[in-house]
């Protein structure tokens, strides 16, 4: 793969910070660097990493989604011509039902998402945002729905900051009325549908409204989930404490639990359309609850008719880039996930001959090039509405050629963003770190071919933990920068009305010879293009099979240091440690990835859900 490059002798990594040894670290330092400046702030979750209960909440950190659950023993996989892979096993069997029934692959995505809105409401949800990216096999024509959350009209770019101009800390920022973006799930879904769908839409939403109204048990994942808001913070939202604590508990794992106000919510939207969600009875319904949170949060300005009824689904060209024998194509701005993940294959394409996952310089390779492609992504991307951003540039060969030299002569340095050709300075300030939590991500292929490769979110976990109609509302927009400026300087990611956040979502579908290959997608939160160049580097080099390349391990590059799975549902090919010389610090923990994969084998489709999660993939033939 690429030219090879000198070989390290003295293997090191581009933080300099000192060396933990990881056999010795406590529970809390799986989850926190005692050296990092967030402390403060992350102590704020401390009981995310220390505590237990009945439930047997998992660890969090700031860069990882939700959870990390113990995983599974066995990786759900299924083959054929129509197949699913979602994150529940109610919402892939009633994808698996649409597609039977003569449903498309939007069809099926319709209802898998619904489905999750029941089941899954930590993760994502009818008030939350998504992207999707859709391969229609018939006019061979591969298209984006930006369907991310908007910041209302009377937002402010200080509104997550204290009257001092500090940001407020991220626990806090969360739960605010500021916090919550106008929702673009719902539109998109509807938008997608009227143009590929091929069931009746209130069809495709049956499978949820029966879930909602009559109760399914909750599966050990959704219970350690509530357990982790609830350390979080829900005292703010005293209807999720009634629909989600009842008696100051998570609901019992071997009773129903249903969410009646939810099945309404979903009737309506099967009665009315998705329209109604932005200019009908629901419509009017969200407008009166927000005005109903304000009483509780005075200076929040609250929300106009206009921020529902002038959302927008956008339609974007797919970021793509060729390496290999093979085209990937992805999501463009406002998310960088796509990018980062591009960035980072085309690095480890120009630096270095990568040999198989027994190799430990392949992995040192691959933490370093995701580092570097962070810089880039976290400095330059932003929503296309304030100017182009330059992602041909960041992806041109001698721009890549450069920084892996750069990346291979510094190898200890902090990476830092790269100027790529055409500018001649760098227009922004750098920012600080954000955060993304909550995320589902699902692949479906139908009996015609064609593919939805769909990633959703509500951000952290139970978004804002505010209810409204049954749903969970959103904390998407704390992924704005905090500083809108910094020394005067403007952040790209800054908060404005009518702006969408930068995300890490990077929804994606691999082509080799003009027919797709692989579509393939992950939540995690900022590790979400680490998790995704893993498992394209697993699958398109290594040529590991499906099951493979969701469990083999992770490993995440952050500031602070390098993060290396703990009890991967695959064991580690390397021993840890050849992956550290002794100069940086390495944590063990687990990363919560959900990664959802479809891939052409012998003119079939193979899909694999990820262990780590309660996924399963199933086959509709």
């Amino acid at each position: 793969m690429g030219r090879t490059g000198d070989r390290l002798l003295q293997h090191r990594h581009p933080w300099n910070l000192p060396f933990v040894e990881a056999d010795k670290l406590s529970r809390v330092d799986l989850c926190f660097d005692a050296a990092d400046p967030m402390l403060p702030a992350l102590l704020l979750i401390l009981g995310l990493c220390i505590g237990s209960n009945s439930v047997g909440a998992a660890s969090v950190s700031r860069d990882d989604p939700e959870s990390a659950d113990p995983g599974r023993a066995v990786i759900s996989t299924a083959a054929g011509q129509a197949v699913v892979v979602t994150a529940n096993p109610r919402a892939s069997q009633a994808a698996v039902a649409t597609l039977k029934t003569g449903g498309s692959a939007v069809d099926a995505l319709v209802s898998a998402q619904a489905v999750l809105s029941v089941v899954e409401p930590q993760s994502s949800g009818l008030a939350g945002g998504s992207f999707l990216l859709h391969w229609d096999a018939g006019q061979r024509r591969l298209e984006v729905l930006d369907g991310r959350e908007v910041a209302p009209l009377n937002s402010r770019p200080d509104d997550l900051l204290r009257p001092t101009g500090e940001p407020l800390p991220w626990k806090e920022a969360t739960s605010r009325l500021e916090s919550i973006g106008v929702p673009g799930t719902v539109a998109l879904l509807w938008d997608a549908h009227q143009q590929h769908g091929r069931l009746p839409w209130a069809t495709t939403l049956q499978p949820a409204i029966r879930l909602a109204r009559d109760g399914f048990r909750p599966s050990p994942r959704l219970r350690r989930s509530i357990t982790i808001a609830q350390r979080i913070g829900i005292w703010h939202s005293p209807a999720f404490q009634a629909q989600y604590l009842p008696g100051g508990q998570p609901p019992p794992a071997d009773q129903l639990f249903r969410n009646p106000a939810l099945a309404r919510t979903l009737e309506l939207l099967a009665r009315d359309g998705g329209p109604s969600f932005y200019k009908g009875a629901l419509a009017q319904q969200i407008l009166a609850g927000i005005d109903a949170l304000q009483a509780a949060q005075p200076g929040f300005r609250g929300w106009s008719p206009a921020d529902l009824a002038e959302y927008t689904v956008v339609r974007r060209t797919p970021l793509c880039h060729t390496l290999l024998s093979y085209r990937l194509c992805t999501v463009p701005p406002p998310s960088s996930g796509g990018l980062a993940v591009l960035q980072t294959l085309a690095l480890l394409n120009q630096s270095w001959a990568l040999s198989g996952p027994t190799d430990p310089d392949t992995w040192r390779q691959l933490a370093r090039a995701q580092a570097w492609a962070d810089a880039d992504r976290l400095y330059w991307v932003h929503d296309p509405v304030d100017g182009a951003i330059p992602t041909g540039p960041l992806l041109d060969p001698a721009y890549i050629k450069a920084r892996a030299a750069a990346l291979q002569s510094s190898p200890t340095a902090l990476p830092a963003p790269g100027l790529p050709p055409g500018l001649a300075a760098y227009p922004y300030a750098l920012p600080d770190q954000s955060r993304e939590q909550g995320t589902t991500h699902l692949v479906i292929v139908d009996a015609h071919g064609n593919i939805a490769s769909y990633t959703s979110s509500v951000e952290t976990v139970f978004g804002s933990r505010h209810l409204l109609a049954g749903m969970v509302l959103n904390n998407q927009l704390t992924d704005f920068a905090f500083r809108p400026s910094i020394n005067g300087q403007p952040v790209a990611n800054r908060r404005r009305p009518g702006r969408r956040p930068v995300s890490s979502m990077a929804p994606l579908i691999v082509f080799e010879k003009g027919q797709p290959l692989l579509a393939v997608g992950s939540p995690g939160g900022r590790s979400i293009p680490h998790i995704l160049s893993r498992v394209l580097l697993a699958s398109l080099v290594w040529r590991e099979p499906p099951a493979r390349a969701v469990g083999l391990p992770h490993l995440s590059a952050r500031r602070e240091g390098l993060v290396l799975e703990q009890e991967p549902p695959l064991p580690w090919p390397v021993g840890f440690n050849q992956l550290t010389s002794g100069d940086q610090p390495l944590r063990r923990q687990r990363l919560g990835s959900g990664t959802a994969l479809l891939q052409r084998i012998n003119d079939r489709w193979h899909g694999a859900a990820d262990p780590r999660r309660e996924g399963m993939a199933l086959s509709a033939d």
